[in-house]
């Protein structure tokens, strides 16, 4: 049976996530949940963030029955060997189209050895007013 990763990065809600239900049925139930953090991302941000993001991911490791895997590294590196690792057909993510996240995402959907499977808006949000 062929499983499928979810890659969490900013959206880290099991209820109602679009791009965990497209893995749950591309992995037909056989999902790995993946955290990275980016020391790119992880060296800018402060303590009080920093001890935020730590507390969400117990939450969601907790939620997931203690199954997240949670790794340090440059996602280009880390997601296509986690992939390899459990013979994923497909890894999924929530759509992020900001430049550091589109560069990345772009990387790395060339280096896995499946398809990047991203889901969200199909056009970015506008920022701002009207």
């Amino acid at each position: 049976m062929t499983s499928a990763v979810i890659w969490f990065r900013r959206d880290l809600r099991l209820h109602d996530n679009p791009a965990l239900l497209d893995a749950v049925a591309a992995g037909g139930g056989k999902v790995a949940g993946v955290f990275v953090l980016d020391p790119l991302l992880w060296d800018q941000a402060g303590g009080p963030r920093r001890a935020h993001l730590a507390g969400s991911l117990r939450s969601l490791s907790e939620s997931l029955g203690g199954r997240l895997v949670v790794r340090r590294g440059d996602p280009v590196e880390v997601v296509p060997a986690l992939a390899a690792e459990v013979g994923a057909g497909s890894v999924h993510i929530s759509a992020d189209y900001g430049p550091y996240g589109g560069r990345r995402d772009a990387a790395v959907g060339k280096a896995l050895g499946c398809p990047l499977v991203s889901t969200g808006p199909r056009t970015p949000l506008r920022q701002g007013g009207s």
